[in-house]
């Protein structure tokens, strides 16, 4: 299977997306998969669920209606953002088991850097004792995946104070950056890929 991927820093919400549109017609039309890793300038995301109510605040913080699945968060500088725009009928695997792959992914990579994580399948995401780590989000068109995965690295947790982040008016919240200060968004970006394909290996298997 044909999987690219690559590591773009910062780029905005909609320009991310119109990139992701672009990638998710290369996957329908050539069957390339595809990864794209960054982090955004601070920005409010509403899922399809989520609507104006879910801010307390806007802080001056731009606003973007997703297309993705779920209630309100928010991206910004710090937080490492992951979009596998790929066809998961040659995965062949469903939404939740795609899913359950993207975070099981990402808490392997955390278990290397000796943090300890579990996953929460009712409020899906990655937690700590401390707080949610990693937030989960797709758009599943035509079986090719949108959206994806984003994990607080270092960014600043006072901003989700501004919303109802996934529905919670107060949401416990942790960062790498509590444990470890010497790990890059790059960094973690290049082992999650690596997990991520070890595990289709496994899978494939």
């Amino acid at each position: 299977m044909n999987i690219e991927n690559q590591y773009l820093g910062k780029l905005e919400f909609n320009e991310a997306f119109e990139l992701q549109t672009k990638l998710w017609q290369k996957a329908k039309d050539s069957h390339v998969q595809s990864i794209i890793g960054l982090e955004h300038p601070a920005v409010i995301s509403l899922g399809r669920r989520a609507d104006s109510s879910e801010i307390f605040n806007q802080n001056q913080i731009p606003v973007a209606q997703a297309t993705r699945g779920g209630l309100a968060t928010i991206h910004s500088e710090g937080q490492l953002v992951i979009y596998p725009i790929m066809e998961l009928s040659r995965l062949n695997l469903g939404v939740r088991d795609f899913v359950s792959l993207l975070l099981r992914t990402t808490q392997m990579c955390f278990q290397n850097l000796g943090v300890v994580t579990y996953l929460d399948d009712e409020n899906i995401g990655l937690y700590t004792q401390h707080g949610k780590i990693a937030f989960c989000g797709l758009q599943i068109k035509n079986r090719i995946s949108l959206h994806g995965i984003s994990i607080n690295i270092s960014n600043d947790l006072e901003l989700f104070q501004n919303i109802r982040s996934c529905g919670f008016a107060k949401l416990d919240l942790d960062r790498l950056e509590n444990y470890r200060t010497d790990v890059s968004l790059l960094q973690f970006y290049k082992m999650w890929i690596e997990v991520f394909l070890g595990q289709m290996n496994t899978e494939k298997n």
